[in-house]
């Protein structure tokens, strides 16, 4: 079978829903309003996206090599983020480091020991990503050439799309790769920021919240995912029966907008059902 997990023919029919549709019209749209349109109504779906390019790197989606090449660039082409840098700056940089701030990739600690505010930490982390997962690479030789092949594939299709249409590119592709990027950072700071801890159980927040998991992937199970990053997404709800015991209560927090307003709304009609009945 082509896939692995045939659960992953839901994100993957996602992914290539929205390459369809940016093809579509980028191709045959004769206006700029269909892109000003579209573009930002798909950066809440990229962001999505932007999630299972993360469960991907750790869980190849597909059994063959080819198949997930070409996912990886129509990922990053949706992102922001090239496959071979989610291996070296995220798995075999802030998986390894996370618990030392000094090493951290994505450290949420300045060197004098200062907590950064969501804004300096966006910056700093998203401006540096690309250059710490070349340095991971140093480490990591093979990672390193498929990030700089990734890179140059990536740069040879914007180089087309913009030949064609440089305007159409630079609004369906570029601005929100670039804009993607800085996002996926800026939601990181909700999972280890302010938790100094040797142990694990104790160093990340989690997200219960079923809609923010249904859209993620579970990446609200954010302890299991670090406690065995190798396991599919679809396997950490169990994972996190397994260790919940473990996670103090405080390292709960609520769904991000707009699960956490859909939630709400829910369990208020849900009530209202039960109050009639």
């Amino acid at each position: 079978m082509l896939v692995k997990k045939r659960i992953d023919y839901y994100p993957i029919t996602v992914i290539l829903l929205v390459l369809g549709i940016d093809l579509l019209i980028f191709f045959f749209s004769n206006s700029l309003w269909p892109l000003l349109i579209w573009m930002p109504l798909s950066l809440n779906i990229k962001g999505w996206i932007c999630c299972w390019n993360h469960h991907h790197q750790h869980y190849n989606f597909f059994t063959v090599r080819w198949a997930n090449r070409l996912i990886e660039l129509i990922m990053g082409m949706q992102t922001g983020i090239v496959g071979e840098a989610w291996v070296l700056h995220h798995t075999l940089g802030h998986h390894l480091h996370y618990l030392d701030q000094s090493l951290d990739e994505s450290a949420w600690k300045t060197p004098q020991g200062r907590l950064m505010s969501r804004l300096e930490y966006t910056f700093k982390v998203t401006l540096m990503s690309y250059p710490k997962a070349f340095k991971v690479g140093q480490r990591y030789p093979k990672y390193r050439n498929k990030l700089i092949q990734n890179l140059l594939l990536t740069a040879l299709v914007l180089g087309v799309l913009c030949y064609i249409d440089w305007l159409k590119t630079l609004i369906m592709f570029i601005i929100p790769m670039v804009f993607l990027l800085f996002m996926s950072v800026h939601e990181t700071y909700d999972h280890h920021a302010g938790l100094d801890e040797e142990d694990p159980h104790k160093a990340t927040y989690n997200i219960m919240d079923r809609w923010y998991n249904l859209c993620t992937c579970n990446l609200g199970y954010h302890t299991a995912h670090h406690i065995q990053c190798g396991r599919h997404w679809s396997e950490l709800p169990q994972l996190h029966e397994e260790i919940k015991h473990k996670i103090p209560a405080h390292l709960y927090r609520e769904g991000t907008f707009p699960f956490n307003l859909i939630t709400k709304i829910e369990e208020q009609f849900v009530e209202l059902r039960h109050q009639r009945s």
